[in-house]
């Protein structure tokens, strides 16, 4: 049987949402992110070797995590979740940075349309957290209102994955549904069947 083939033109990036990890627990269902304007993502690898009298003869990549980055605009409230600002001990609506700010993390996830806009391919990152220190630019008079670039670290869940996708047309209606809003690694995870134990008399 001839193996069929997908063509799908990554075109735009929409619908991106995370599950924020507050107090031990994460916080359901998905917000809304922001804006997103551009999505990057870089593999780190490990690499293991085999030699044999001197020589290389097997050379294996090993993923470790992959380093991301957002660029786009977020709400405020999103933001200071990034960069771990903290009301704590401080009068109503003061929020502040510093050496007890932690960055903040959870479960990413998003659609991918193709340039037709007439395929969709969700994606997700099931355990990710944002990097890097508080970022700010302000320019007075500008024609264009600045995008953040934001980096975040994607690393392994429960299943040893970094990251999941798959076209919308193949799974099922809830599955699509709840990536998008209420995404875990159990939710794609296959379900073993159930074993049928026959008795002897």
């Amino acid at each position: 049987m001839a193996e069929e083939f997908t063509t799908f033109d990554e075109y735009k990036v929409t619908d991106a949402g995370i599950k924020w990890f507050e107090n031990g627990a994460y916080v359901t269902p998905s917000v809304k992110l922001g804006c997103t304007g551009k999505l990057e993502i870089e593999t780190t690898l490990k690499t293991v070797i085999k030699k044999c009298e001197g020589d290389t003869v097997r050379s294996v990549d090993i993923p470790t995590q992959l380093k991301c980055k957002f660029t786009g605009h977020m709400p405020v409230e999103n933001l200071r979740k990034v960069w771990g600002l903290k009301t704590d001990g401080l009068k109503k609506g003061v929020y502040a940075y510093g050496t007890d700010s932690r960055q903040g993390r959870g479960i990413m996830s998003f659609k991918v349309l193709d340039l037709d806009e007439a395929m969709a391919m969700l994606r997700a990152f099931p355990n990710m957290q944002f990097s890097g220190g508080m970022t700010w630019e302000l320019e007075n008079g500008g024609e264009e209102i600045a995008e953040i670039e934001q980096e975040f670290i994607a690393m392994k869940d429960d299943n040893n994955k970094f990251f999941y996708e798959a076209l919308q047309s193949e799974v099922d209606t809830d599955l699509a549904d709840k990536w998008l809003t209420d995404f875990t690694p159990d939710l794609v995870k296959a379900v073993a069947p159930a074993s049928s134990t026959t008795t002897s008399k």
